[in-house]
């Protein structure tokens, strides 16, 4: 067939175009079981967060949670647009340009790391992918994972070939705010709305410039920068994410030396996790719900369930007094 192409440079160019497309063919259906799990479009449209299940009295109190992370999603309009600007603008300021993939960016990346200055080029929807379908996990590795070099280059090529599906299936506003509920910000913070009741006790929609500043700069590192264990560099990597606002006009000179010149200001807050009181009535239905979870394909810790029981709150304290 290609021999039919008189032009040499054409037919080669066609030729690397058929390789190109067999091979992200073949990567997407795992071929020959090599390259391991990747998102089908149905997990890309019904993708999985990972939120705790919640157990409720029939009054509606909160007496129980169960979750491996811990995480309450929000909506877009739930959160201060401060870590909306200050998150495109630290990690992929070219967010609302590109489709997935900033080849700008991978270009430029590739530049530095060659005179051995090593950036990453990842965009906000890469990093998405990586967290939402967990491709560098071992359960997504296929048999050339066995290869060192391989091993490093498959999982990138998913996470850009994702990274594309999740941009035609969603807005820019879905996707910032799936990455804001999905991505850890430490001391078993997941998602926006833990990291802004951890750290400052507040809804994510309140949270101020400097505030939004310091959570989205933790996303470089949340060991490193955690404004408990190390203030310092927290406040250092706050400061460099208000510089970038300024660079790209979220926020003016002025406001930046302002906002330089304010302390980190922890409020730490309480999440509630429904484990006071109430003891008693949570022992007594987490077998019966591990076993019904069991029974009908359902993980307690990762589905997001509510549950009811028929206690009501106020005749079981009422009851509880009566014997105590």
């Amino acid at each position: 067939m290609f021999k039919e192409i008189r032009n040499r440079y054409i037919r080669y160019t066609v030729i690397l175009l058929y390789t190109i497309i067999i091979f992200f063919c073949a990567l997407q259906i795992n071929f020959l079981w090599l390259f391991g799990y990747s998102p089908s479009i149905k997990d890309i449209k019904l993708p999985t967060q990972r939120v705790g299940s919640e157990l409720y009295t029939s009054d509606g109190k909160l007496i129980g949670r169960y979750f491996k992370e811990n995480r309450t999603p929000v909506s877009f309009e739930e959160i201060a647009p401060s870590v909306i600007n200050a998150l495109v603008a630290t990690e992929d300021v070219r967010f609302y340009k590109h489709m997935g993939i900033d080849f700008r960016s991978l270009l430029s990346s590739g530049i530095s790391t060659a005179t051995g200055d090593k950036r990453g080029a990842s965009t906000i929807t890469q990093q998405l992918a990586k967290n939402l379908y967990r491709t560098r996990y071992n359960k997504s590795q296929g048999l050339l994972s066995k290869i060192p070099l391989v091993r490093t280059i498959i999982p990138k090529l998913k996470e850009w070939s994702t990274a594309v599906k999740l941009e035609s299936n969603y807005s820019k506003n879905e996707i910032l705010t799936m990455y804001l509920n999905t991505v850890s910000f430490g001391n078993n913070a997941y998602g926006i709305k833990t990291a802004s009741r951890t750290y400052f006790d507040k809804e994510p929609s309140t949270l101020d410039v400097p505030e939004s500043a310091l959570l989205v700069g933790m996303l470089k590192g949340t060991s490193l920068y955690n404004p408990i264990k190390n203030p310092e560099k927290a406040l250092e990597r706050r400061n460099v994410a208000l510089s970038q606002m300024n660079k790209y006009n979220y926020i003016t000179a002025a406001q930046l030396d302002s906002f330089k010149t304010q302390p980190i200001n922890l409020q730490e807050g309480r999440i509630d996790n429904g484990s006071d009181g109430d003891s008693y009535l949570r022992a007594a239905v987490d077998k019966y719900l591990e076993k019904w979870c069991k029974d009908n394909n359902y993980d307690l810790y990762e589905d997001g369930l509510k549950i009811y029981t028929t206690i009501d709150s106020k005749l079981q304290k009422y009851a509880e007094e009566a014997v105590a």
